[in-house]
């Protein structure tokens, strides 16, 4: 989704290279807060299933001795082309999540200490071609669901704390 190409490169900007354990504890935080908000309005949308990993980072974050934080203030996803939107976001963060699950082990975490979530999140790789394939055979409109996913990036900005570049 083209839409989104730049408040993505931010966000992955802002998110940066998680260089230390602090980095990837902020990283985390950000996450729960952001999927926190989304993931129970999105547990019924029909005909996918997305991927719960909230609870996943809050046994990561325990696993760093950091609290788990409140989750951010819900959008309103009102139809179906909005909430397909959010999951294009949450299910495209997977492509990411290898990335950033090689960073996590640089630093000292796995699937069983620290980046459970990111093990999840990464075990199914055909699991984004899949959610294409449901994403265009959906008949979603096009401009709804992209109007929809900036907004749940620009909710993933705030929860990170990352500035959207004007």
């Amino acid at each position: 989704m083209t839409e989104t190409r730049d408040l993505h490169q931010t966000l992955d900007q802002g998110i940066g290279a998680l260089g230390d354990a602090a980095a990837y504890g902020a990283f985390l935080s950000g996450s729960h807060a952001f999927r926190a908000a989304l993931e129970p309005q999105l547990a019924q949308v029909a005909g996918w299933q997305v991927q719960p990993l909230a609870p996943l980072i809050a046994r990561d974050l325990a696993d760093l001795g950091l609290p788990v934080p409140g989750a951010s203030a819900a959008l309103p996803l009102p139809t179906p082309a909005a909430r397909a939107g959010a999951c294009y976001v949450l299910e495209g963060s997977a492509l990411g999540g290898r990335l950033l699950a090689r960073r996590a082990a640089a630093l000292g975490f796995g699937p069983g200490h620290g980046a459970r979530h990111l093990a999840a999140q990464t075990a199914f790789p055909p699991r984004w071609r899949a959610f294409l394939a449901w994403l265009e055979g959906g008949g979603f409109a096009a401009p709804e669901a992209a109007a929809a996913a900036r907004a749940v990036f620009g909710l993933a900005l705030r929860a990170h704390g990352v500035k959207a570049v004007a």
